[in-house]
């Protein structure tokens, strides 16, 4: 009876240990994060009264007969399944989807047994863990763990090109957002598109005006610079001859010669514009079109520091070369003058530092074909008014052509991109399935902030449970190794939704129901067995 006495003991004691984890189930069902553990038993070591007896010739075996002595606490186990998710809309919230914890830093002014409960065993740091992602950033631009304060670890991006490097797993540092810090970037290439017109330096007959005008030609080298757009020519008989006078524009009146050509010069002599009559020459007004050899347009070119220097390209069309050499048709040079370029100077102190080159087109399809140089680059100084170099140092800039037409359609070619933007501020963030913070700011330049490292535990089951939600490694989990999340076996992480408890309410009013049954059989066992000794007592009055 003794034993039996003991036996609804160590019953009793096992049911009030699992009412205690019901409770505590029940009581974290709404806790963010909280994963719910079970009480598994197991039974007691048995007393053998009869040990087996093997069969021997006709008898057969006899099985051993033993009696238990109770139950025992065989594990209390953390189930890991994936809580449902709560939607929060707070970009700071976060939830895994799968298999991960988010990493924290336990800072140094915690507790010793704390610091050392918490310690990785691969890293020297102490670290925590936790499924609970309702993070929040602090005054000094930290991810924090709302509940503690606690710094979220990761992989911070370089501040100037947003690489994040995840190669060295035992790099991973407390994530900070730069609201504080503006960034620039300085510009390393320009993209021009759309047309520079095909008939370029070409004078149009528009009408004639009965005039007998066939055409008109401008000289294609050192002539003057014939104003683009409309022109009107006026032929008048000359007095008292049997001959012709033109006038440009109502400029001087000129004598048309005997072979049906006018030439115009500007003041400077330079040749403007010739212009050719069949054989019967009439008085009338003609008009003209002049469609201008020349387009210009501006770029913007930021320096290392975010000053914005503008700088003026100009495109003409050019048949022959300064030194004679007639270039194909459809070429075009294309330059950049000091002048042109506001606190900034185009640096060509060797050969392969240019400020003016050659592009050609495709006449038939009025593609962009070669350019030379093949690959242009204008190396450009920032310079102070004295113009002395401000330390911004010196851009390489590489002009892409490649997107320039050739259609006899206008000109309208432009600068349509370039990379580099002037100082702007974080004003927000989104996060990423893996985990990669990509900040947006004023300047409207996109750029990784962090990486969030997600910790790949081997066992999960055997973590510690510390406070606040976290848990810590032990020598039953494994060591951690942090990885990105949507990596290897990892889930992915959702932004701004949390996890809730995967308590299920109920499983624990049944487990509830089961565990007060077995409490109440083993308090009948221990009275059954207290009644039957006292009838033992009394039988000796």
């Amino acid at each position: 009876m003794i034993g039996a006495l003991y036996a609804g003991l160590s019953g009793l004691k096992n049911h009030q240990t699992k009412i205690n984890v019901i409770g505590h189930n029940l009581s974290n069902i709404n806790t963010i994060g909280f994963k719910k553990s079970r009480v598994v038993f197991r039974e007691a070591f048995s007393q053998t009264l009869k040990a087996a007896v093997a069969a021997q010739g006709d008898r057969g075996g006899v099985n051993p007969q033993s009696v238990g002595t109770g139950s025992q606490i065989g594990s209390i186990d953390v189930l890991q399944r994936n809580g449902s998710a709560q939607t929060t809309d707070m970009p700071t919230d976060l939830m895994f989807r799968g298999k991960g914890h988010f990493v924290l830093e336990v800072p140094a002014g915690g507790t010793k047994a704390q610091e050392e409960a918490s310690r990785s065993i691969k890293a020297s740091s102490i670290r925590a863990f936790t499924r609970n992602g309702n993070f929040g950033i602090d005054q000094g631009g930290d991810l924090i763990y709302r509940p503690n304060g606690y710094k979220v670890l990761g992989w911070q991006a370089d501040a100037v090109t947003g690489v994040v490097n995840t190669k060295n797993p035992d790099a991973i540092s407390p994530i900070s957002f730069p609201f504080m810090r503006s960034i620039s970037r300085k510009t390393s290439f320009v993209e021009f598109a759309s047309n520079l017109d095909a008939r370029a330096g070409a004078v149009e007959v528009v009408s004639d005006g009965g005039t007998g005008l066939l055409s008109s030609v401008t000289p294609a080298k050192d002539g003057g610079d014939l104003r683009p757009g409309s022109h009107k020519v006026r032929v008048e008989r000359a007095e008292g001859a049997d001959t012709f006078t033109a006038s440009l524009d109502g400029g001087e009146s000129l004598p048309i010669d005997a072979d049906g050509q006018v030439t115009f010069s500007d003041e400077e002599g330079r040749q403007l514009v010739t212009l050719r009559f069949g054989e019967e020459i009439k008085t009338g007004t003609a008009s003209l079109e002049y469609i201008s050899k020349f387009h210009k347009t501006e770029i913007g070119i930021f320096d290392g520091l975010g000053q914005r220097h503008d700088a003026e390209i100009t495109f003409t069309k050019e048949p022959i070369q300064d030194d004679g050499t007639v270039n194909p048709p459809g070429t075009w040079r294309w330059n950049i003058e000091d002048a042109h370029i506001t606190d900034a100077k185009i640096v060509t102190d060797d050969d392969e530092k240019v400020r003016t080159g050659l592009i050609q087109f495709n006449n038939q399809t009025a593609a962009f074909s070669t350019a030379q140089p093949g690959v242009a680059y204008i190396n450009v100084l920032p310079i102070d008014p004295e113009g002395n170099a401000t330390g911004a140092g010196e851009l390489a800039v590489r002009l892409d052509f490649q997107n320039l037409t050739q259609f006899a359609d206008g000109h309208d070619a432009l600068a349509q991109r370039q990379d580099g933007v002037g100082p702007g501020n974080l004003v927000s963030f989104s996060i990423s399935a893996t985990g990669l913070i990509d900040g947006i700011f004023s300047n409207g330049v996109n750029k990784a902030i962090a990486q969030l490292a997600a910790a790949d535990i081997p066992n999960a089951e055997g973590l510690t449970i510390l406070a606040d939600t976290m848990v810590t490694t032990s020598p039953s989990s494994g060591a951690p190794a942090f990885v990105t999340a949507g990596t290897r076996n990892m889930g992915e992480i959702t932004a701004g939704a949390l996890e809730m408890s995967n308590v299920d309410l109920t499983e624990e009013f049944t487990d509830l129901i089961t565990t007060e049954r077995g409490f109440q059989a083993n308090a009948r066992v221990i009275t059954t067995s207290d009644n039957i000794l006292t009838e033992a007592m009394g039988l000796k009055r």
